[in-house]
């Protein structure tokens, strides 16, 4: 009983925008001419870095399962190359065009989307509500001390021993 306006607290949040669209198809990309990016991962997925039109390489060059937050994506190495990268990895790419895809039916369903959502918002309000009930404890104590040592003073406690 508690715990319910911690958990629709929580469920309101999720409800209410914390869950985007599935992502689909290209989710970061680079060519010859664009600056390299990097981009968080916005949901739990696969994704497999593809050649894109470039003659001499193409195809997949692997998958990695990425969780929400984690960061893929393109950046220059000091020799001026192209390089890949996901977490606790990087590839040296050749000269072309490159992305990092979502693979196909890797990305759980909005279902199992809303209650990933739901648990770490139900986390988060958790906390929160337990940094808020603690400050309030700690002043509540500070309250009553004070008013012991005032109440104390006032009457004449301890004094004449």
């Amino acid at each position: 009983m508690r715990f319910r306006p911690t958990l629709a607290l929580a469920l309101l949040s999720a409800l209410m925008g914390c869950v985007g669209p599935a992502p689909t198809g290209t989710f970061v990309e680079c060519r010859d001419g664009l600056a390299p990016t990097t981009r968080k991962v916005t949901c739990e997925a696969y994704y497999a870095l593809v050649a894109k039109g470039t003659p001499a390489v193409t195809g997949s060059f692997g998958e990695h399962h990425l969780k929400k937050g984690e960061c893929i994506g393109f950046r220059r190495a000091p020799d001026g190359s192209m390089v890949a990268v996901a977490p606790g990895h990087t590839l040296a790419l050749p000269p072309g065009a490159y992305a990092w895809e979502v693979v196909p039916g890797s990305v759980p369903s909005q279902n199992a989307r809303v209650w990933n959502e739901v648990r770490e918002c139900s986390l988060v309000a958790a906390k929160v509500t337990a940094v808020v009930v603690g400050v309030v404890c700690v002043c509540l104590v500070a309250f009553v001390l004070l008013l012991v040592i005032a109440v104390s003073s006032h009457k004449g406690f301890g004094r004449g021993w």
